[in-house]
């Protein structure tokens, strides 16, 4: 487990059967915590659901914002945030496979439950908004520059900011889907629909962007 910048306290068991209730433990306490929520999710609750006790539980996590913080710690390394933009490649398909990565990603109902929390805990938890921040948006954002950067050098692509032009490409791809991402009730879209607004966002970003006339 990555902990860079979260600070949590936990031992690490030394017996498969020691790992085995500890996840026990993160298994029910992410299914609750996602559920109802940080302030609604008691460690009784979570005990209950694991079949564990609490001299387990508190050996590993001495307050429930350590286990919380392990919860959300634990899916965020678990969640495919990135993938390899080849510039050798066709750079629509490339930006294409992309955009639906990345709509597949914060789009899934697990993804958006943990994104929700994170919200939702953001005064309580100032620096997990940051930690996701850094593990998610940032680090697949930093990935699209750096491939724009490389697709102006070839002269693919009319590009004269690559920072400003990621933002262009990311933030046509999710706005569309702002209600689908933070509405609770919304259902997530299908796959079809996720493809079709893919195809439109890489039509709209290479007609701004082409060489020549527009």
């Amino acid at each position: 487990m990555s902990n860079a910048g979260l600070a949590v306290h936990r031992l690490e068991p030394q017996s498969s059967r020691g790992r085995a209730r500890l996840a026990k433990i993160l298994d029910a306490a992410t299914e609750l915590f996602l559920r109802v929520g940080y302030e609604q999710t008691s460690i009784d609750a979570i005990l209950l659901q694991s079949g564990g006790s609490k001299s387990t539980l508190y050996a590993y996590f001495p307050t429930k914002e350590d286990l919380f913080r392990s919860v959300i710690d634990n899916v965020v390394d678990n969640t495919d945030l990135g993938m390899a933009l080849d510039v050798s490649s066709n750079a629509r398909m490339v930006l294409f496979e992309f955009a639906l990565n990345r709509q597949r990603v914060l789009l899934a109902p697990r993804h958006r439950a943990v994104l929700r929390l994170v919200i939702a805990e953001r005064e309580r938890f100032p620096d997990l908004a940051q930690i996701y921040y850094d593990r998610g948006p940032k680090r697949s954002g930093a990935q699209l520059i750096t491939y724009l950067e490389a697709l102006r050098n070839r002269e693919v692509l009319a590009i004269d900011d690559a920072e400003e032009a990621a933002a262009f490409f990311i933030g046509m791809l999710f706005q569309h889907w702002h209600r689908h991402i933070y509405l609770m009730e919304s259902p997530a879209p299908s796959e079809l629909a996720i493809r079709a607004h893919a195809e439109r966002v890489v039509a709209r970003f290479w007609a701004a962007y082409r060489h020549g006339p527009h």
